[in-house]
């Protein structure tokens, strides 16, 4: 592809956000380091992973296990970006596949992702994957620790998941794993 590489090092901003109404929310982490900026926009499975994948990551390396709430009555947004951050940001790409590494020495973690490139062909659009990661960022465990929790606040923000096929719940939600039953009126 041909595309620039851009090693963000030290992260002095890095965290999570959702834009839109559950359902129709966006999901992008925000990064700024040194003045330079990012936004990476990702699906909201992928955001769930990532903040799994860190707090397993968090937990292999101290030996302590945490705990995430499931539910909360009144679950509290994370604060988002914060109001000086650009509104065009230096990088910005949806992101497909993401790298998580982990440095002993300087207990950072590393996020290297990849961008997905719309491709047009004989009119139609196309997603295609990038071939490298063209982004990466190094950030603390405080960080990682803060992003977890934002992560686990927008999820919790967001439409319930079905108990049977963990799918996001909303009006006409079909369960496969209950046979596709869908309540019918009856003659």
């Amino acid at each position: 592809m041909g595309e620039e590489y851009y090693d963000f090092g030290h992260a002095d901003v890095f965290d999570a956000e959702s834009i839109g109404e559950p359902g129709a929310r966006r999901f992008r982490i925000f990064v700024r380091s040194g003045r330079r900026s990012a936004s990476l926009w990702l699906e909201r499975d992928q955001l769930e992973t990532l903040g799994s994948l860190i707090e397993k990551v968090l937990a292999q390396t101290t030996g302590v296990m945490t705990l995430r709430a499931e539910a909360q009555a009144d679950p509290t947004p994370p604060p988002g970006a914060p109001r000086d951050f650009p509104s065009e940001p230096d990088v910005e790409f949806i992101v497909g596949p993401m790298q998580l590494g982990y440095e002993d020495d300087d207990e950072e973690l590393l996020l290297r992702a990849t961008p997905i490139e719309v491709v047009e062909d004989d009119g139609e659009l196309f997603a295609r994957e990038g071939d490298e990661p063209i982004f990466a960022v190094l950030f603390t465990r405080q960080q990682a620790q803060q992003l977890c929790s934002s992560i686990n606040s927008l999820m919790l923000l967001g439409r319930p998941r079905c108990p049977f096929c963990n799918r996001p719940m909303g009006p006409g939600h079909i369960c496969a794993k209950q046979n596709g039953y869908h309540p019918v009126g009856l003659n």
